[in-house]
């Protein structure tokens, strides 16, 4: 018998709050998900935001979110991912990591971290949700599934929100 028929892969699955997101979790779990391997929930958030404060003389001061408001965001994405994704994967005894990125959130950007994070794991599999922005916006702003599967080295899976 061949020993890496049994070999632990990883699966790489890219969420975010969206219903879509745990919808395809779901699929993965029923569809591509064998006994030994490994979930990994991977959220990209973003980095610091900025805020522009108009006084009533006219004068403009941009002021970066302050770092307690930054560990309000990266938590808030950490507990959603333990309440909402975390339980499925308990229940039915898989092994998960739930991986947050800080990183700049142009669809591009996020795109090529979910590639190169699919590419050091040799991940069997990338699986994402689509989201449905109408074709103006996503001709203008792109979209991540497009990036990813044109760019990933990795399958790409892409759950279709219809």
């Amino acid at each position: 018998m061949d020993v890496d028929a049994f070999a632990k892969r990883h699966i790489l699955i890219s969420v975010d709050e969206s219903a879509a997101s745990e919808k395809a979790l779901d699929w993965a779990i029923e569809n591509i998900y064998r006994a030994g391997d490994e979930l990994h929930l991977f959220h990209v958030i973003p980095p610091g935001q900025y805020v522009v404060l108009s006084t009533d003389m006219g004068f403009e001061e941009v002021v970066e979110d302050s770092e307690a408001s930054q560990k309000r965001v990266e938590d808030h994405a950490r507990n959603l991912l333990t309440e909402k994704f975390v339980p499925k994967l308990k229940a039915k005894d898989i092994a998960y990591q739930v991986e947050l990125v800080r990183f700049a959130t142009d669809n591009e950007s996020i795109g090529a971290v979910i590639c190169k994070r699919a590419e050091q794991l040799q991940a069997a599999c990338v699986v994402m949700a689509k989201h449905n922005k109408g074709a103006i916006k996503e001709f203008f702003v792109g979209s991540v599934c497009n990036y990813c599967t044109h760019h990933c080295k990795q399958p790409v899976m892409v759950m279709h929100n219809d």
